[in-house]
């Protein structure tokens, strides 16, 4: 198969910020205990913090990481998760069943993140909790005077603030598995309360709100900016890919091509928002993002209890058609440039994450590799690409859960979408980066570069393997590696790209 790529530097699409490629934690199945927190570890610190996990997510250089939820914050009182760990209280983790030890709490995520090298972003209980509690949150976290709040973080061992800036207000506050679920016009009026007050006690932070489920109810999202804009950073999206099959390799295509669902609708948000901040009069220098702060590819498999259904797991290994996925949402994500701010993946930790976690065994999942190098190369001002190459009339997406892909096909648009997705970036160095997922199941590409002047190919970046379902595992840890490599020649202008892998190439000026 051949393809043309085009670079058109001329054509700013905006600035990729970092944050796109943040994680998320929440208390849930085995994403916190033992394998973020576990004071019985050899590796933890003085905190119960495992160590060998803090230094594989330095090597990922995660920007930025989301907690305690997700549906969990909802019902979750912060208080109980500070003080002398062998006196807190042991509860019903009342959403996702099970007990919490509340081992892990504020101190021991907050400090996390700063030996991890990665910003906080809290999100607060707006469900079931009250706005008297979230600012006391808030000043636990950032006070520096003399309030009780802030002494009490001092008492508990941390005298400077941690300086969070990053407060995500409700999750989900739309579904009706949401503790306090609310409609569009409560929910948009106790938002813009609520942020009032966290501005009035420092107008510094950073703000986010609920938005519409995958940015499908414009009017939920347009009464949310109406009421409450002028105090938000962000709007939240969420949306999630799914597997079921992972055998045949039947549903190869409907996963590889299901980020361009997540474009669209992406895109549909991001109009929204548009049209919403020029009706309301805000401020177009200080423009709302999307924050996309839960996303992935979720596996099901039958479920043996329920015939024709389906059951989530969460602990299936993350293998390369998931890499696909995750790559081709990257690139929705750099083109749309600015419009979307942050996102964060679910989870870092276990739970399908990107990092695999088993007894002593901290395993780099093939997430892991896309995740870290999109980081390292792919920021800086996203530039138009042309792409000229063998296209197919692509199936319904894959998304949410298994019952879910009958709406989704009712929904589906016919396009005939490339086999060959790519996104480019220039970085502040001159660096001009290009990501190109191939995501034909059996051809490779074969990449003809059309680059600006005065610059040429010097390195390349690929992740591949024969088989589609290749896997990190506890047997395995490193069977799918990336392969780097350097380009001396001075004027090459073609490169193969195997057939579903995902490749880098990084371009300099000469």
């Amino acid at each position: 198969m051949k393809a043309h790529l085009k670079i058109c530097p001329e054509e700013r699409l905006g600035e990729v910020n970092p944050y796109i490629y943040g994680q998320y934690f929440e208390h849930l199945g085995n994403c916190i205990y033992p394998s973020v927190w576990d004071d019985q570890s050899p590796q933890a610190d003085d905190i119960g913090n495992r160590l060998d996990v803090i230094q594989a997510v330095k090597e990922l250089g995660v920007p930025v990481v989301r907690w305690p939820g997700g549906c969990y914050v909802d019902l979750y009182d912060w208080r109980d998760g500070v003080g002398p760990r062998e006196t807190r209280p042991t509860r019903v983790n009342w959403h996702w069943g099970g007990l919490e030890s509340n081992k892990f709490g504020t101190d021991e995520f907050l400090q996390w993140c700063e030996k991890a090298g990665t910003e906080p972003y809290v999100n607060v209980n707006l469900g079931t909790g009250t706005l008297v509690e979230s600012l006391r949150w808030i000043d636990y976290c950032n006070g520096a005077g003399e309030t009780a709040d802030a002494q009490w973080r001092q008492a508990n061992g941390r005298a400077e603030p941690y300086n969070v800036k990053l407060w995500g207000i409700g999750n989900e506050t739309w579904g009706d598995w949401e503790a306090g679920r609310l409609n569009a016009r409560d929910y948009a009026h106790k938002l813009a309360n609520w942020a009032q007050f966290y501005k009035k006690y420092d107008s510094s932070l950073r703000l986010l709100g609920v938005g519409s489920h995958h940015g499908s109810d414009a009017d939920w999202d347009q009464e949310v900016i109406a009421v409450a804009g002028k105090y938000l950073d962000y709007l939240t999206f969420h949306l999630y890919g799914s597997s079921v099959d992972r055998e045949s390799g039947d549903e190869y295509y409907p996963v590889v091509f299901t980020p361009v669902y997540f474009e669209k609708q992406l895109r549909k948000m991001a109009e929204t928002i548009k049209i919403a901040t020029v009706q309301n009069k805000l401020q177009v220098d200080r423009p709302i993002q999307i924050s996309m702060d839960e996303w992935n590819i979720r596996h099901y498999e039958p479920d043996p209890e329920k015939t024709g259904s389906y059951r989530l797991n969460r602990n299936s290994p993350r293998n390369l058609q998931d890499a696909l996925f995750a790559a081709g949402i990257f690139n929705a994500m750099i083109r749309l440039g600015d419009s979307v701010g942050m996102a964060n993946y679910v989870f870092l930790v276990n739970g399908n994450g990107v990092i695999s976690v088993d007894g002593d065994m901290v395993i780099k999942t093939t997430l892991f590799h896309v995740f870290q190098q999109y980081a390292a190369w792919m920021t800086g001002q996203s530039v138009g690409v042309r792409i000229d190459a063998p296209a197919m009339i692509i199936p319904p997406p894959q998304i949410n859960n298994p019952g879910m892909n009958e709406t989704a096909a009712a929904l589906h648009e016919p396009t005939a979408e490339t086999f060959v997705d790519a996104s480019a970036v220039i970085r502040e160095n001159g660096e001009l980066n290009i990501a190109v997922v191939n995501r034909h199941k059996e051809d490779e590409a074969e990449l003809e570069l059309e680059l600006p002047a005065g610059y040429r190919l010097t390195g390349v970046w690929t992740l591949a393997h024969d088989r589609i379902y290749a896997a990190n595992t506890p047997d395995a840890p490193e069977r799918l590696l990336p392969v780097s490599t350097a380009v001396e020649e001075a004027d090459v202008r073609k490169w193969v790209v195997p057939a579903h892998a995902v490749t880098l190439l990084q371009c300099r000026k000469m």
